[in-house]
């Protein structure tokens, strides 16, 4: 049930006070400052929103008789970690608007998506209850952030404002040695362009000026990252590149070749699980019987790729290009070699 936006006012008061104020305020003193603030008319009504609050929103609401006071008997909780305002709820539905007519209805879709993915975990919170269970119900995967995401708002910044960055950066492929050091000291300027996120990992794409071309960087191997006072110059061609980079990329790295056909035949099991989950957004079903789900997709070959589709093992057969076909059976002897 949708929460209105005067019984959120009063829950985040209520919230407010006992997270703050613990055993502090008696019944009576939290009616009338919520009278104050809120217009809340009874005791009685005071009482429904924190039986609300612990029935509909698991707040382990306690009140302590000596020192005449409420108190969470958990001291981390925190109500608004788990709701969302109807402020909160219009500011997103009118960013999804405003996507869709500045940036096309796939950007809006994500945003959609992401809005969705929230809601529902919130049902799921709301769901779980650890009182008086004897098991767990809900298992959740551990997941491992990419590492310096609080670069992601300077960098955003940084692309508003059509500004270069500058940031110390260091490859994975680079020893520990002195030429590791030499590389991770050198100052890079870029001309940020766009981020993008991959399996939870954070990047940027701008123009390299002394290269003339484009470059990707992860955030997890930036380092004393800053915006300068240099405006960005990226040439047209560039961009325009950059722009339509992942229309036929899978993941992050680049490829050196162009988008063509890829044929993937599946096995029936293993058909239905890439049906609901497409590889990516040019993904088409080509056949669909009893013995096989052959699908097509229009890409350009890349690393990524490659390490996606070995992971479906002996229930996928790659039909073409026959470049690719070469490359996974490759990828799969070297493999075997190691065993």
């Amino acid at each position: 049930m949708p929460i209105t936006r005067s019984a959120f006012q009063r829950y985040r008061l209520i919230d407010e006070i006992i997270s703050r104020y613990p055993r502090q305020y008696s019944k009576q003193r939290l009616f009338e400052l919520c009278r104050e603030r809120c217009g809340i008319r009874s005791v009685s009504s005071l009482e429904k929103d924190i039986q609300r609050l612990r029935e509909d929103h698991d707040a382990p609401i306690a009140y302590d008789k000596r020192r005449n006071g409420y108190y969470y008997t958990n001291p981390q909780f925190r109500l608004l970690r788990l709701m969302l305002s109807p402020d909160d709820m219009e500011a997103l539905d009118y960013a999804r608007e405003v996507l869709t007519a500045t940036q096309g209805a796939s950007v809006a879709g994500e945003l959609a998506n992401a809005l969705q993915k929230v809601r529902q975990s919130l049902d799921i919170i709301r769901e779980v209850k650890t009182e008086g269970l004897t098991r767990r119900v809900v298992y959740m995967e551990e997941r491992v952030l990419g590492g310096n995401r609080q670069y992601v708002p300077v960098l955003i910044r940084a692309i508003n404002q059509n500004r270069q960055i500058a940031f110390h950066y260091r490859k994975h492929d680079t020893a520990d040695t002195a030429d590791a050091v030499a590389d991770v000291s050198k100052l890079r300027i870029l001309h940020p362009i766009l981020l993008r996120e991959v399996a939870d990992s954070w990047y940027v794409i701008g123009y390299d000026e002394p290269t003339g071309k484009e470059r990707t960087f992860a955030l997890d191997r930036m380092s004393d990252l800053e915006i300068t006072d240099e405006f960005c110059a990226v040439p047209p061609d560039v961009l325009t590149n950059v722009s339509e980079l992942f229309e036929h990329i899978y993941g992050i790295t680049d490829s050196s070749g162009p988008a063509e056909d890829i044929l993937l035949s599946f096995s029936p099991l293993f058909g239905r699980y890439v049906k609901a989950k497409p590889i990516h957004q040019t993904q088409e079903v080509v056949r669909d019987t009893d013995t096989e789900c052959i699908v097509r997709l229009r890409l350009a070959p890349n690393r990524d790729l490659l390490m996606h589709l070995r992971s479906y093992g002996e229930h996928l057969t790659v039909l073409q290009p026959a470049s690719l076909v070469q490359e996974l059976r490759a990828s799969l002897e070297a493999t075997l070699e190691r065993y």
